[in-house]
């Protein structure tokens, strides 16, 4: 399933759509901030409609995102 940005507040947050068929209600909210060395500092939130999923689907729903957002950037330094 491919996310689609339901909202934003640019440049500042970005919601994701949910990316795993199963729980179509789940959102991604994306916030930005200027960090003190001039750079961008992100923080990502899984927002889990209704009943929170256990231990084990929480690692799963994480870790699809950390592929998708951090994955090339891993490769580029031979990780």
């Amino acid at each position: 399933m491919k996310p689609t940005a339901s909202s934003a507040d640019e440049p500042l947050t970005v919601v994701w759509s949910s990316l795993w068929p199963s729980r179509p209600d789940d959102q991604i909210h994306f916030d930005l901030e200027t960090a003190a060395d001039g750079g961008t500092l992100l923080r990502f939130t899984l927002l889990a409609a209704g009943d929170a999923p256990d231990q084990s689907k929480t690692g799963h729903l994480l870790f699809r995102l950390n592929q998708l957002l951090f994955a090339d950037l891993r490769y580029s330094y031979g990780q």
